[in-house]
């Protein structure tokens, strides 16, 4: 009887947690065709667990960064405190300000 306890338990905790909202941002994101030249920071990023790697002139840059969401706006919060804030839209992200607008990279 114990054994089906910890039986139902375990699976209890794989379902809840494969149910939890998965992060929209992660992944390698790359501008749409026709992005303005006020979207050129957002030319190259990719969102992992933990960092965010951008693409620079000279050479990537990955900073830490912690991630949080409210509604459908999503936000990245690098370790200078500059927030990157987006909404999923249909085949990507949108970034809040300035408008820009990312599709996946490969």
């Amino acid at each position: 009887m114990w054994n089906l306890r910890i039986i139902g338990a375990l699976c209890a905790i794989l379902i809840a947690s494969g149910c939890s909202k998965s992060n929209p941002l992660l992944g390698k994101w790359k501008l749409a065709p026709n992005s303005g030249n006020e979207c050129f920071q957002l030319a190259g990023l990719e969102f992992n667990d933990k960092t965010l790697t951008m693409a620079t002139p000279l050479a990537p840059v990955t900073v830490a960064v912690t991630y949080s969401h409210e509604g459908d706006q999503y936000s990245a919060t690098l370790a200078n405190g500059q927030v990157l804030s987006f909404q999923t839209e249909s085949g990507g992200l949108k970034s809040v300000e300035p408008v820009c607008h990312l599709v996946p990279a490969g």
